[in-house]
């Protein structure tokens, strides 16, 4: 049997995925409507317990007020939004930001399949 010899790819960071670029072209939208001021890619990052870390896709801050801010992390299907993959850890650390930190709103968001629509699935993280 004959082993590949792909290298693997390796995320850069403080780059965008080709699906975080596609997410940020909804985000864009949002800013044209007026419903979000301004977002930014990987700001900030929370710090959940010691040597336990996480670092959000985006935050937007809302023209509303009385909405404040949120922060959105964007996945590639449905399939790792679930976690049911590698994708575990980070989801994991996204509901415990959620819960830490009550007064953001924390988003996880996948676009669905093309045969589907491909629109974008933006659900608010539940705690």
């Amino acid at each position: 049997m004959k082993a590949h010899n792909r290298p693997i790819k390796r995320r850069v960071p403080g780059a965008m995925s080709k699906t975080e670029e596609r997410f940020a072209q909804i985000l864009d939208e949002l800013m044209i409507k007026g419903e979000i001021i301004e977002y930014m890619f990987e700001p900030i990052t929370f710090k959940l317990a010691e040597r336990l870390h996480y670092k959000p896709d985006f935050f937007a801050i809302y023209s509303d007020p009385k909405l404040g801010c949120a922060f959105f992390e964007v996945k590639a299907s449905a399939f790792h939004a679930g976690g049911q993959s590698n994708q575990m850890n980070s989801i994991s650390k996204l509901k415990v930001a959620a819960n830490k930190f009550k007064s953001f709103y924390f988003y996880k968001c996948y676009p669905k399949p093309q045969k589907e629509g491909g629109e974008w699935v933006i659900e608010p993280v539940k705690i």
